[in-house]
């Protein structure tokens, strides 16, 4: 039964790693920062593969809560990658 848990939060989390890859922009500060329509829209996207109950406060804010953990992880990653790839500048004389 934990495995089972275990795979269907891993499941929900990479849903939602995916759809803030694909829809949220990374010059965004923080997840405060996202227009509450795009929020909405990323929900509207998760709600009919899980059963999300939007009447749900608390869910609401656990949502909410993945949502903002998972943008920090993710924008942070953007800025490492986009270090890692950056050309360094030659040494001035």
């Amino acid at each position: 039964m934990g495995i089972q848990k275990l795979d269907i939060r891993n499941k929900f989390m990479h849903d939602v790693r995916v759809l803030l890859r694909d829809k949220c922009n990374a010059d965004w500060e923080s997840w405060r920062a996202v227009p509450e329509e795009i929020k909405t829209h990323l929900v509207n996207v998760l709600e009919p593969d899980w059963d999300i109950d939007k009447s749900d406060p608390n869910l609401m804010k656990c949502i909410d809560n993945i949502f903002k953990s998972s943008f920090r992880e993710w924008k942070f990653d953007v800025e490492r990658e986009t270090e890692l790839n950056r050309i360094p500048k030659p040494p001035t004389a």
